[in-house]
């Protein structure tokens, strides 16, 4: 049982269910029309914040907000200008049925990033140590070309530039923003 407002909740659209749990952070997958549903629940689990993939939009991230109100931060993955036209690229060819995986990273010190990744088919979920090894994780992420990187639990601006120099601005990066 995670203690009550010290995991962040990372919700993306995809194939339902938890798709990784460690003490600090929870990845869960979810249909657009459950995400509400699945956010509140996680902040009645005692979710210190929620953080939205890019897949979702401000939309969907102000309907979240709505629904929790001010129990918890509600975070959404944002992309920076060196990564807009890439992002974009990426939304045509998933609309057009081509969904290339993504990677989430996230912060989980103590952990290996390739021993101690979940694969699923939507996705693979890396622990980094911390924001320095960011770089080196994405640089050997290149056999799996991901095509998109997203940033989760602790890894802000400084890590998105690494990723970036790390998939040697190949891919798209995102990062999550809050309004505080």
């Amino acid at each position: 049982m995670t203690t009550k407002d010290t995991f962040t909740a990372v919700i993306y659209e995809g194939t339902p269910g938890v798709r990784v749990d460690r003490d600090h952070l929870r990845i869960i997958g979810t249909g657009r029309d459950e995400l509400v549903d699945v956010a509140l629940a996680q902040v009645e689990q005692g979710a210190g914040r929620v953080e939205l993939c890019g897949g979702l939009g401000s939309e969907d991230a102000a309907r979240v907000r709505e629904a929790v109100g001010d129990r918890t931060r509600v975070g959404l993955n944002r992309y920076a200008f060196e990564s807009l036209e890439q992002i974009a690229e990426y939304k045509r060819n998933a609309l057009a049925g081509n969904l290339t995986p993504g990677a989430f990273l996230y912060l989980a010190p103590g952990l290996d990033p390739d021993r101690d990744r979940d694969t699923h088919p939507d996705a693979v979920f890396v622990p980094v140590p911390d924001a320095a090894a960011v770089e080196t994780v994405v640089a050997s992420l290149t056999g799996l070309e991901p095509g998109l990187i997203e940033l989760y639990g602790g890894l802000g601006v400084d890590a998105a530039a690494a990723a970036v120099r790390g998939s040697g601005g190949k891919v798209p990066v995102g990062f999550v923003g809050y309004d505080d």
